[in-house]
């Protein structure tokens, strides 16, 4: 098994217990369906697939056709996009205009169908799930808040 398909497997089955907190995410998944979101993590040399379909999303390490959509980022520019996004509610930059640049200001990039990319990430910042709190459940309350402490400011510099 690939290390991209190890952490594919990983997410999938942690997007699963997070799309079962929102249910109404899995009809914006359905109406995604057939579409593929590409997502490259510089700096580690990896690429994930994300599938939204009727049951959810799928993650793939390797897909042999082109996506519709591609995102590009270090670790913690999509940690930014992640933390910025629920802090904001919608993708924005930080002069507060909508829109592609709303990545950031390159942290990440989009490619291709950028419209795919804001429902993909409508998806995902949609449904309210305090990661902190499943974290606390393996490492203690003082360790999960000090990780997400070090999210939170990791996402501000990157």
């Amino acid at each position: 098994m690939t290390p991209a398909s190890t952490l594919a497997a990983a997410l999938e089955t942690a997007l699963e217990l997070y799309l079962k907190q929102d249910p109404g995410a899995l009809q914006q998944c359905a109406k995604m369906d057939g579409k593929v979101i590409a997502v490259d993590i510089t700096g580690l040399g990896l690429s994930l697939y994300f599938i939204p379909g009727s049951d959810g999303i799928r993650v793939a390490g390797y897909y042999e056709g082109e996506p519709d959509t591609r995102l590009r980022g270090s670790p913690f520019g999509f940690a930014r996009l992640a933390l910025g996004s629920r802090e904001q509610g919608e993708l924005r930059s930080k002069r507060g205009r909508p829109g592609v640049d709303a990545l950031f200001e390159g942290a990440v990039e989009i490619q291709g169908d950028t419209e795919t990319g804001q429902q993909f990430q409508n998806i995902l910042s949609g449904v309210d799930w305090d990661w902190e709190e499943q974290l606390s459940k393996l490492t203690g309350d003082v360790i999960a808040h000090q990780a997400g402490n070090l999210a939170r400011k990791a996402a501000r510099f990157a």
